[in-house]
Parts: C-alpha cells; structure tokens; sequence
C-alpha cells in the first residue's frame, strides 16, 4: 500500500513541476541551514574527544574567588601546586601538565622551528594512547637531566621520511640533543584546540626543571601559574566528587602558601567543555537560529500544502464517497510531503556540502577540530531524520484538513470549482503571523550581532596596525643561555633589520597585541603597599626600543625606552594610562616605584622606576577595556623568545625573506616563524563576532525571503479564491481604490499582528544573546524598529501587489469565471 501511495504521489509531483520545484527549494534552504550548522557542532561539541573513555578526562583550571569561576586564568597552574594536587587527591587516576614550547629542530641543512609540547611523562598513559612506533614517556623522565622526545606523525613523515629505525636515534631541538623514544600514530594530537594548530612533538618538563645560572626554574616558582593540567578520574568518581576533593585542597593550600594561594580555588570541568570553551554558546544560538529557518520552511510549505488542497477538494471528496478512510487520505497526503521533503533534504545536503566549504573560511581559528567538519554518517542521519520531520510537521495539518472534506459541497460546486471556507483562511493567516514573528525573530538576531561587530570593529585598538609586519623568533637556549646573549642578539638584528631599504622602523616585544596572548605578574607598589596575596596581577609585556613608535601608540608623559636602558643602567618601567587610573588617581604615576615579580636573572627582581605612561592598548581582547600593562625594556629583561615588529612601505611578502635573510646572517641555526601582518592579528580577534554576524544575518536574509514569499502566495491565492466576491462589488459600484484597501489592508493586519508577537518575543528572549554582545543591549529598540522596519517594506511590497491585481480586476470577467 504504501510503494503504491508513494507512486501515485510521485505522479501527482511530476504534473507540477512549478509547485514541486517551489517546495522542494523552500526545504532544501530550510534543510540545508540546518546541516550546515549540525556539521559544525558535531564536530566540535558532539564528536567524542580522540582518546580512550574521553568522558572521565577532566580540566582543572584556577580562578580566582574575588572574580568568580567563570574568570579562569588561561594557563592554569603552578608546578609545586600540581604537585600537591597529584599528591593529596583521592578522585584522580592519574594528573599531567603541559605548556607549549617553540622549539627548533637542526637536522644539519637548514634550522626548522617545530611547535612542541612539554608535558609529564604520565601524559600519554592518562590518555590511554598508544604510539605507532617506540614507547612513551615515563614517569622518571620528569626529572632534570632527561632529554627524551616523541615526534608526531606528519613530523616523523616529512623530516624523516617515515623511517622506522628513527627509535634509539638523537636529533637536535635548541642545541640539546633528545632520544627519540616513540611516533605517534596518524591524528593523534595533544593539546586540542589551540588555534588549530598542530603539535609537532613532545618532551617532558624536565627541561623546565632544571637552570643554568643558578636562578630558581619556573616550575619551582608556586604562584608561578603557566601550565595547563588535566586529570582522569577514578572509575566510579562522579565530577562533583571530584570539584568538591579539589575544594578541600585548595582551601588547604590557601592557608598553607597565603602569599601565592590565598584567592585562588581549582574549578574541575570535563576536558570536551574546556576544548569548546566560549565557542558553545555562538553555536548554539547558531543552531537555535538555523532552526527557526526550518520551521519557517516549514510553515511555507504548509501554507502551499493547504492551497493545494483546496485545489484537490473534489477529487478527495470523490475518493471519500467511494469509501477511502481518512487515515488513507491522510497517509496519501504524508507521502507526498515527506517525498518532497526527501527530495528537498537531498537538495539541502549538497547545499550544506558547498556551504561549509565557503564557512570554513569565516570560521575563528580558535574553534576546535576545524579540520574535521565535514559530512560524517551522524550528519547523514540528522539530515535524514529532519528531512523526515519537516515533512511530516508540514504535511500534517494540510493533511488533516484535507481529511475532513464537505463530500455534498464539494461535489454539488464542482461545476464552478473549489472554494476555501473561512476556518481555512483563517488557518493560512495563521501560518502567515507565524511566519513573521520567526522572520522577526531572526531580524532582530541579526541586526544586534552585525550591530554589535561594527561597534567592535570601531573600537580603536590602541596602536595603528597598517604597514606593521611581524614574526617570531626563538633563540635555542644552548647558544643563547645568558639573558645578555639573547639582548646582543636581537640588538644586532633590530639595527640590520632597521637599516633596510623601505623599512621606517622595527622593534621587539614578548607578545603581539591581540594574538590571544598574554602574562600577568603580580606587582608590588611601592607608595601603595599591600600585603603579598593582595598584590595586583598586571598583564606585563617585555619591547625593545621604538617599539610605541613602530606601533604609532602614542606617549602621554614622560620618555620611551632607549637603547641606553641596559642591564646596568636604573630598572625602569612604562605603564598605560588605564594603570595610572588604576592605582595612581589623582597622582603623578612618573618616578613612582614597582616591581613586577618576574625576573630573568637570579635573586629577587629589581624595583623599577616609572619613567613613561603611554596611551591604552588592548593586548588579548577588542571585547574588553584595555586593561593596565606595564612594559619592561628587553635589555633589561632579555627574553630568548620575541615577535619582531617591522613598519614599512615594501610589499610585506618581501619582508619574509629580508627578516629570515636578516637573521641567518647573525645565526644560522635560528628560524623565522610565523610572519604575519598585525592587522591579520587584529582580524583574528573578532572573527568569531564576525561569524555570528554573517551566518546569522544569512538565515534572516533566507527566512525574510520566504516570509515574503509566503505572504504574496497568501494574498495572492486570497485573490483567486476571490474573485467572483470581488467582481460583484465593483458590479455593485465599488472604487477599485476601496478593493486596494481591502485587500491591501487585510494582508498588512497579518503583518502588524506578527510584528507585535514578534517584538514581544525579541524583549524575552535577547537576554539569551548578552554574551555575545558588545556595546549595545540585547533588547536595543533602535536595532529592533529598524528591522520591523524592513520587514514592514518587504511586507508592504509582499501584499500591494496581489492588492493591485485584485483592484483591476474585470467585473464581467469576474462573473463569467464563476
């Protein structure tokens, strides 16, 4: 029975192909939205993590308690607490830390920079993960002295051709030679979710533990938070078990180290949850915005299926008098809506395919496992399954109208054809305002975002990054152990580079502004002392001279770095203004004293003098005012890894190789890495804004056209259903300016009643939306007039039409049709 309805359903289709072709579209958008955006979270929310029982992984991060656990620090733990930590819990199987390490490779010919992990050697077997070749680390590799290394995959592959015997060999990262014990199959990598970008190979935090000249390492620093640190539980240890074990220890190491603990508590999550971090609430008001698209797909098709059905009274009329049961009717009517939405799922899948294409190149760098957003047999499914549903959802109240036929009426007018009752008109009315309000709906979405990523786009950054173009550099720490060494280095390399035909002028920093990057040290003030545990952590940054003059940032009091602020001259300091604000108010901030608790050399750090304030500039975020920063001179704090800043009026892919060219003069066994413009960096910082922004207003774009769509084909069947009323009331003497009006006017009641639904419905639900904003409410009445606006113009235009066609309507015509 039904390969039989389904053949006649199919033939019904074939007669018209104009409403075929109109259906399946309208679902193919509908559809296809919906795909495109499940492929994107299924890849980064609901794809398990690649490891053995991802479920009981878990990321323990800091906060600190004066700020809440939604303010976690981004790398988040100190060596000697994560000691603690692993020693006192009693819900973890095993805990690892990590932290990334540019490293670089020499294999004889040419110097490679590799992007490297160092991790504990319990890492590879709290991830159950096994290597392709060799073994992995162990935990006694954890102690200074040990030079143990795993190379991933595509690193084995392409610099060292796969070979097989690499296991037991010794390769060259930083000057150190590293035994190779172990490759890691194809895919595997560790940490996910850091920009996408791929580690190369990993070593153990033994080369962290260990110093040369005799100052304290970082990983005997507590307080010192840098590495990241993961856990898995013990089988049967729920995650609220295990936040509330880490509770106590925190507490107890508060009181035990005031000093570096005091404020700060351990906040456990699963490892997917910190991985997809702030990225899950855009995609899921992505989701919930593609689906308001479906279901205006859906509603559309709806109002063409009961058209239709109008059209098909006498011949269901004649198939209910021969004895066809409702339920037949209706499972006829189901077949071939599902059939259309079958068709129009296949249609949306390809349009899905093609779009994701064209998405991956809006989507931020910051979003996880980008490489692995593709059509999977998940994705499959749920297009099947919404194909399946949309089609039953907007088949069955036709259907189910359809059932119920006037059988005596129907047959009885047919020699003047088929009419819609008043409860039908109203029911197509009502699909109509349904359609609005989503329409509405997601207007308003979309005008906050694009309203709130031009107001972020607009937010100066604090430095001009036209004609700025940057690089990394990573001196090995063999050749370049001493902090005086490093300074000699990047001295010579900032004149050579400055010296260069089209280059106005080059500088140093440990960090470029809006990279995602940043360090904050606690600092001491010397006119406003406070006890340890209490002293600010300010974001801190380490130039070399000219830097705010290659960056444009502009000097407010006081003087920049020189080339004379060396390791034996006075420790000096510039701040920004919003330091100043912060905790100088009301004073003079130049001459004031700090001492920013890092240090590069052995002893305690020095106190500096403030000798400059500079204007705000925003170093991890556009989202956020500018936070306070303190600037350091490289000489002073010579730092064995920077980013070089050139200014020029040269074509920047020249730059790539003057800088490289540049730098293997001083060392050959040093690379380049990284270049890139500043404004890419500037970019990067607001594309997830940006996505929101154009995918959303994409789906307001398809939602608007077929609320438009669904209006006109209301109005105008409106008018051919009507047409004998309307022919003898201009018999009667009726102005065709009082049919306008009438027709006109009943189309735009729809419109206004929808509105008024539709904006009630933005004010309750755009607090949803707050956390995606920047600069404007969620409720702006401005934005949500705006777009009522324009959905008022589309109406409008939508309704006069078929409202003119009705006014010039012949009357003799007119009665003559009936």
């Amino acid at each position: 029975m039904l390969l039989q309805d389904l053949r006649y359903a199919l033939r019904m289709l074939v007669k018209q192909p104009a409403f075929t072709f109109i259906v399946v579209i309208t679902f193919a958008l509908g559809i296809g939205a919906n795909t495109a955006v499940f492929s994107v979270v299924n890849a980064v929310v609901l794809r398990p993590l690649p490891f053995q029982q991802p479920q009981d992984l878990v990321d323990l991060a800091l906060y600190d308690v004066r700020e809440g656990p939604e303010k976690i620090e981004g790398m988040s733990v100190s060596y000697p607490d994560f000691e603690d930590w692993r020693a006192q819990n009693r819900v973890f199987e095993r805990a690892a830390v990590y932290v990334n390490r540019s490293l670089t490779l020499t294999d004889g010919k040419q110097a490679m920079h590799v992007v490297g992990e160092a991790v504990s050697g319990e890492l590879f077997n709290l991830l159950r993960a096994k290597p392709l070749l060799g073994r992995t680390f162990t935990a006694n590799e954890d102690e200074p002295g040990n030079r143990a290394v795993i190379l991933s995959y595509p690193v084995w592959q392409t610099q060292f051709g796969g070979d097989k015997s690499i296991i037991g060999r010794s390769i060259t990262l930083d000057g150190n030679s590293y035994e190779v014990v172990g490759v890691m199959p194809k895919g595997f990598d560790f940490p996910l979710g850091r920009d996408n970008i791929p580690v190369d190979l990993w070593i153990t935090v033994a080369i962290l533990r260990e110093s040369s000249d005799g100052s304290k390492p970082m990983t005997a620093q507590r307080g010192n938070n840098f590495l990241g640190c993961i856990a898995r539980l013990k089988r049967g240890i729920s995650m609220a078990q295990a936040q509330a074990n880490m509770d106590t220890i925190s507490a107890r190491l508060a009181q035990q180290y005031p000093d570096s603990d005091a404020y700060f508590r351990v906040r456990v999550r699963s490892l997917r949850d910190a991985i997809v971090g702030q990225t899950h609430s855009a995609l899921m008001m992505l989701s919930a915005m593609a689906a308001c698209v479906g279901l205006v797909a859906c509603v559309n098709v709806a109002n063409l299926l009961l058209a239709r059905s109008v059209s098909r009274q006498k011949q269901i009329s004649i198939r209910a008098a021969l004895g066809a049961a409702r339920r037949h009717i209706v499972r006829q009517l189901l077949t071939e809506s599902v059939l259309l939405s079958v068709i129009g799922g296949l249609a949306g899948l390809l349009l899905a395919i093609w779009g994701l294409d064209a998405m991956k190149r809006f989507l931020p760098s910051n979003i996880p496992r980008i490489d692995q957003i593709s059509p999977d047999t998940r994705v499959l499914a749920f297009t099947a399954a919404a194909s399946l549903i949309v089609g039953i959802f907007a088949g069955l109240l036709p259907a189910w109208r359809a059932s119920h036929p006037n059988i005596a009426g129907s047959l009885n007018e047919s020699a003047r054809g088929s009419s819609e009752g008043a409860h039908g008109r109203r029911l197509r009315s009502a699909l109509v305002v349904v359609e609005i309000v989503l329409a509405l709906l997601l207007l308003s979405t979309a005008g906050l975002l694009v309203e709130s990523f031009l107001r972020l786009q607009k937010v100066p950054p604090g430095f001009d990054r036209t004609n700025v173009f940057t690089a990394r550099v990573a001196l090995p720490d063999t050749t370049y152990g001493k902090p005086a060494e490093c300074a000699a280095f990047f001295d010579k390399l900032l004149k050579r580079v400055g010296q260069s035909p089209g280059v106005q002028s080059a500088s140093a920093a440990w960090w470029i502004p809006l990279s995602g990057s940043e360090i904050t040290l606690t600092t001491d003030i010397q006119e406003h002392p406070v006890p340890k545990s209490e002293q600010p952590a300010v974001q801190v940054n380490v130039v070399a001279p000219d830097f705010f003059k290659t960056l444009r940032v502009p000097l407010l009091r006081g003087r920049e770095f020189t080339e004379h602020d060396d390791i034996n001259a006075p420790a000096v300091a510039i701040v920004t203004q919003s330091f100043v604000n912060k905790y100088f108010r009301g004073e003079n901030a130049l001459g004031k004293r700090i001492k920013p608790s890092g240090s590069v050399t052995p002893g305690e750090p020095p106190m500096r003098e403030i000798v400059g304030v500079v204007g705000d500039l925003h170093l991890t975020t556009l989202r956020e005012a500018a936070q306070p920063q303190i600037y350091i001179p490289h000489q002073q704090f010579a730092i064995s890894t920077v980013s070089l800043f050139v200014r020029s009026t040269v074509n920047p892919s020249s730059l790539t190789s003057l800088l490289r060219n540049a730098v293997a003069e001083l060392d050959k066994d040093v690379p380049l890495y990284r270049p890139r413009l500043l404004s890419e960096y500037v970019s990067s910082s607001i594309a997830q804004p940006r996505f929101n922004a154009i995918l959303v207003a994409l789906f307001a774009g398809i939602a608007l056209l077929l609320a438009a769509a669904g209006i006109f084909g209301v109005m105008s069947y409106a008018v051919s259903q009507r047409t004998h009323e309307i022919g003898i009331r201009l018999a009667l003497g009726a102005q065709r300016g009082d049919v306008l009006r009438l027709i006109f006017g009943e189309g735009m009641r729809l419109v206004a009643l929808g509105a008024v639904v539709g904006v009630a419905l933005v004010f309750g639900v755009g607090r949803l939306l707050s956390n995606l904003l920047y600069g404007i409410g969620a409720s702006d009445p401005v934005t949500i007039f705006s777009v009522t606006i324009l959905l008022g113009l589309v109406a409008f235009i939508a309704c006069w039409w078929p409202a003119r066609r009705a006014s010039v309507v012949d009357p003799v015509v007119a009665l003559r049709s009936e």
